[in-house]
């Protein structure tokens, strides 16, 4: 499915070259492997259980706040598509997207946003320093590893980056110029029955503000790697030809292991929702 053209799908796009995740979840981490096929991806785990006798190296997870994409809106668009997307974070966050829907009866437009949006990442240059210094290969006696590495038609992806947050809101209108009040109350007596770690704050009569305890997953970078079936030695994959460090400097070492990033979803335009 395709969402309208909107500023947080494109910033998260041209900032980041970020796959917007349909239903966010907390197991989409940095160094995560995936499994891609026809450009639909497949959890697999994480990256150390794919390394042969076990991966003991500490590679860094940084952490930063992203003020680019916290708490701005989306354009309006319509009620029905806004909500078809946004009903899946409310699942991710345990609410049932029907209660909170009856609150906003009479909406003809929908706009939401994100917020305390945080961006995991690693350097692809610290792992690829870590993998050649130690001669580190992959298990390709691996029953799921195996498989893959003879098909071409599969690929192998290592989550790089990921944007996560805790908090979301949604705003509503009758129209594009007109707000359309939010039964609030109606919310909160609902949030007063279910078990759930979110709390709500009303912004305006036509904004509230949902807040929860765990980061959440929302978009996500993946690089492409390649695993030799014979002797298990890492390699890049061949969607570019260099990589550039978090620094945007070149890579000139060619003793690097080169991971170029892997875009599922090339129309800027309309990014993709990806479904895991």
């Amino acid at each position: 499915m395709r969402i309208c053209k909107n500023n947080i799908t494109d910033q998260i796009r041209d900032l980041f070259d970020a796959n917007p995740v349909r239903v966010p979840e907390a197991r989409i981490q940095p160094l995560c492997m995936l499994e891609i096929k026809d450009n639909k991806p497949k959890y697999l785990g994480e990256f150390k259980f794919l390394v042969k006798d076990g991966f003991e190296h500490d590679i860094t997870i940084n952490t930063a706040q992203v003020s680019q994409v916290s708490n701005v809106k989306t354009k309006k668009i319509d009620f029905k598509i806004g909500f078809d997307i946004l009903g899946n974070f409310i699942k991710a966050f345990g609410l049932d997207p029907a209660a909170i829907g009856a609150s906003v009866k009479g909406s003809g437009k929908i706009s939401f946003s994100f917020g305390n949006v945080i961006r995991k990442y690693v350097d692809t240059l610290e792992l690829g320093q870590v993998l050649v210094a130690n001669d580190i290969k992959g298990d390709p006696d691996n029953i799921f590893i195996e498989e893959i590495s003879k098909n071409k038609d599969v690929k192998l992806a290592l989550i790089t980056d990921v944007l996560t947050s805790t908090d979301f809101s949604l705003s509503t209108y009758k129209d594009n110029e007109t707000s359309a009040e939010i039964n609030i109350p109606l919310i909160q007596d609902y949030l007063g029955n279910v078990e759930t770690g979110l709390t709500i704050e009303k912004v305006s009569e036509n904004e509230v503000k949902f807040k929860g305890e765990t980061p959440l997953t929302y978009a996500f970078t993946c690089v492409e790697i390649n695993i030799d079936p014979e002797t298990g030695k890492f390699s890049r994959g061949q969607w570019l030809d260099t990589i550039r460090s978090v620094n945007s400097k070149p890579l000139s070492d060619v003793k690097q292991i080169k991971i170029p990033k892997l875009i599922l979803d090339e129309n800027q335009a309309n990014p993709l929702l990806i479904e895991f």
